[in-house]
């Protein structure tokens, strides 16, 4: 029975050093926000046929707020369920993040790549691709916008108050991975009632 448990607990090793090897290299942190960035011109390109826009004035002020404020519960229903509670290779790389939180680490640029304009494509023979890929384009604008907070929270250092704020917002979710799930906003964290304060 030791014999098995040690196999077990090989392969959770090489599992871990696998994903220690995609997310963890200086290249992956960094380019991602290049990749990022490409995701969200794509997308607002579907959104132009030629130089003509295929959405009216009012869309292009309603969808991108819209799409951002949707982007706020995504982040905190991914980061509550697919990072904390959900096992599998999202869990366990969040995991490593709590472990080591001044480490750069993202998930690889090309798997948000692959599967974001995936599911634009997917999602496009349902919806209408113009509105669909504006929405998506503000969505993937927040999460990029997370991806600066999160790195600003551990890494840069700010006299501004709102910043403070949610750096001990986000400080006592380290310490408490059941609470202050949100990194952007607490909103959904005071809806949900995972709100925890310093």
């Amino acid at each position: 029975m030791s014999k098995f448990k040690n196999q077990v607990h090989k392969e959770d090793l090489e599992e871990v050093s696998f994903l220690k090897k995609i997310t963890t290299s200086h290249f992956n942190y960094w380019f991602g926000y290049v990749s990022n960035l490409s995701i969200v011109v794509f997308l607002c390109t579907r959104a132009f046929s030629g130089f003509t826009s295929l959405l009216t004035w009012f869309e292009w002020l309603y969808i991108p707020v819209a799409g951002l404020l949707l982007w706020t519960l995504v982040e905190y229903v991914m980061h509550k369920y697919a990072y904390h509670v959900i096992k599998g290779p999202a869990e366990r790389g969040h995991m490593m993040h709590h472990d080591r939180p001044y480490d750069l680490m993202g998930v690889p640029w090309y798997v948000t790549l692959i599967i974001y304009v995936g599911v634009y494509y997917g999602l496009s023979y349902l919806l209408s691709p113009p509105h669909l890929a504006v929405y998506m384009a503000f969505i993937w604008l927040g999460y990029i916008g997370y991806c600066i907070v999160h790195h600003a929270i551990h890494h840069w250092k700010f006299n501004n108050k709102l910043f403070k704020k949610l750096k001990r917002h986000h400080y006592i979710h380290h310490a408490r991975d059941n609470k202050n799930i949100g990194i952007v906003t607490t909103l959904w964290d005071h809806i949900f009632g995972t709100i925890e304060k310093s």
